[in-house]
């Protein structure tokens, strides 16, 4: 009996020394850390807002089709023009790469409002793929509590539009996000 006892402590004391608590798994459920399949869109913006809040480049690069366009309008500090302004996703300044600098600016991220909406789907019959659209209303908040950047406080308020599709591996993911929000500052 304290033979068999003995053998069972060693399996679990084993299984214990595999797992890394601190370790989340890239894609998918995780057992420890809450991140959603992201089966269909309303997963994925889970996923998303955990990013953002989290501060998780993995989980929010998991988020974005490969083929992800980030829109938003911007006024010209000089002229006062407005322009459209299209961040693709990979690459010098790409939404990635510009996401990673928020991360790293600011050490509380708060959705203090995230409301999603779903809007009727559209079809391509040419390529014959789904598109399903959300649309979230939100306020977010950017605080660096710590000072390594001036004690920065931006906040924004509006809606944004996305738009999914399923990409090859079974996942549902943004390959497009519109931006329509008022930044205070």
């Amino acid at each position: 009996m304290i033979k068999k006892g003995l053998y069972i402590s060693l399996i679990l004391l084993l299984g214990l020394a595999c797992y890394n608590p601190f370790s989340p798994p890239v894609v998918g459920p995780g057992f420890m850390v809450p991140i959603a399949s992201q089966t269909d869109p309303d997963s994925v913006l889970k996923n998303f807002k955990y990013s953002y809040e989290y501060r998780d480049i993995i989980t929010y690069e998991n988020c974005l089709y490969k083929e992800f366009t980030f829109f938003y309008i911007d006024q010209d500090k000089n002229t006062g023009e407005l322009l459209e302004i299209e961040v693709p996703r990979d690459g010098d300044d790409g939404d990635i790469d510009l996401t990673k600098g928020v991360f790293k600016v600011f050490d509380d991220i708060r959705f203090e409002t995230w409301e999603v909406f779903s809007l009727p789907s559209e079809y391509d019959s040419v390529t014959q793929d789904t598109t399903k659209l959300r649309q979230v209303n939100f306020h977010l908040v950017l605080r660096d509590i710590d000072g390594d950047y001036s004690y920065e406080h931006l906040e924004a308020t509006g809606f944004a539009r996305f738009k999914f599709k399923k990409s090859e591996d079974g996942f549902w993911r943004i390959f497009y996000w519109e931006d329509n929000s008022i930044q205070d500052y």
